[in-house]
């Protein structure tokens, strides 16, 4: 079989992973320790015995250096896979910067469509200025485009002219060995406390109105220069029982752990905003409140209106509903969906869980077994290397199926 062919390799395939991330030098021995959780581009490089490249590795020639000065350190990385390409069967592109203008770079080059296999992750397609690489053909030097949103993947097929039969419609992962219960660990404070974390897309607003004078503590953290923004330090605006602080990822734990469980408010984009955050806090146990998006419904499940909650929206099946996830997990819900901007139904939510704590334990505990068993970092692995590859592998990862069911009958919110 040819070396480049899109369905697989008779030997092991000689890749490259143009990642947009600039890992630490001592990551790699942090992770070991435990203070970080596992990264995905080692998993990948290890799964695949691949070659890593990065911005500083792209920034070391004299072309490379000049084009992260003037055009920016993912042309620079683009360039660099592209000079690269002879040298291997596939080319792993984690993001729309880096992996756009490779592949018009791969057009426009004159080389054959799959010679190298170029696999991009893609995480928001929606803006203009991304839509212009597919108007000049780089849609055809992506042999396989992966997704993590369904909006993101209806968008890719019917807006941008990817066929069908070169999406990949792929979950995200939480790191279940960090993101876990710790045995021992802190007391929980005596106060109720929720968290909020991140910044992309988020609509603190509607957080901050849905929780002024309530009976509880809020946390937000915001791993940056954001969290000392004067509309959250100081300011008036900002509840007294609301805090925002920076959070390290030991320290960041610690703050899912004591929390009776995680509110996700977003603004109403169609990508999978907040996706990180919620997968983390299911891997933590805790049940999460999300604001029902127009890209935010593959991971989450309500138990209103078969999973959806009371959100109109359009609708399209989630990972957790694919056939071999439903034969192993049943339909266990993990949280709530709540209007996006809409502070009452947020309110009545947190209200609600903080009123039955049961039932907050009860969604957290299903959340942990969905990670476990979907959204898992090894599982992560085995699915993007056997998309580089060209090959398939399970949505599933294997072990004992699960009751269809909760352990507990749920009340109706």
């Amino acid at each position: 079989m040819d070396s480049a062919a899109p369905a697989g390799f008779e030997r092991r395939p000689r890749v490259l992973l143009a990642i947009s991330a600039e890992p630490a030098a001592d990551l790699r021995a942090a992770i070991a320790a435990g203070r970080e959780p596992r990264r995905d581009y080692f998993a990948l490089q290890d799964a695949l015995a691949a070659d890593l490249l990065t911005p500083a590795a792209a920034a070391a020639t004299p072309m490379g250096r000049l084009l992260s000065r003037f055009g920016g350190r993912a042309a620079a990385l683009a360039w660099a896979a592209f000079v690269r390409r002879h040298a291997y069967d596939a080319i792993y592109t984690d993001a729309e910067n880096v992996g756009l203008p490779l592949a018009l770079l791969l057009r426009y080059s004159r080389a054959r469509a799959g010679r190298p296999r170029h696999v991009m992750l893609t995480h928001y397609l929606s803006p203009a200025k991304k839509r212009v690489f597919f108007r000049l053909g780089a849609g055809t030097r992506i042999d396989a485009l992966i997704v993590h949103s369904a909006a993101q993947g209806e968008l890719a097929r019917r807006t941008l002219g990817m066929p069908a039969t070169r999406m990949l419609y792929l979950p995200y992962f939480a790191d279940e060995r960090f993101w876990r219960a710790l045995p021992g660990g802190e007391a929980p404070p005596a106060r109720p406390m929720i968290c909020a974390v991140g910044l992309e897309f988020r609509d603190y607003g509607t957080l901050l109105a849905a929780v002024r004078d309530l009976p509880v503590d809020l946390r937000i953290g915001a791993a940056s220069s954001w969290s000392h923004h004067s509309a959250f330090e100081g300011s008036p605006e900002l509840p007294p029982n609301v805090h925002v602080h920076s959070y390290a990822y030991l320290p960041l734990r610690q703050l899912y752990a004591a929390a009776r469980f995680v509110v996700v408010p977003l603004q109403d984009v169609d990508n999978q905003a907040g996706i990180t955050v919620i997968l983390e806090a299911m891997a933590m146990g805790k049940a999460v409140v999300v604001s029902g998006t127009r890209g935010q419904t593959d991971v989450v499940r309500d138990r209103l209106n078969g999973g959806r909650g009371p959100v109109e929206r359009v609708w399209w099946p989630g990972f957790v509903d694919a056939p071999e996830a439903a034969e192993t997990l049943g339909h266990l819900p993990t949280g709530f969906y709540v209007c996006p901007g809409d502070a009452a139904d947020l309110r009545r939510a947190i209200q609600y869980l903080l009123d039955h704590p049961d039932v907050a334990e009860e969604l957290g505990r299903n959340g942990r077994r969905v990670v476990e068993a979907l959204f898992g970092l090894d599982a992560f692995t085995a699915r993007f290397a056997a998309a580089i590859r060209g090959e398939e592998a399970p949505l599933v990862a294997p072990g004992e199926a699960l009751p269809a069911s909760s352990d507990a009958e749920m009340r109706t919110r």
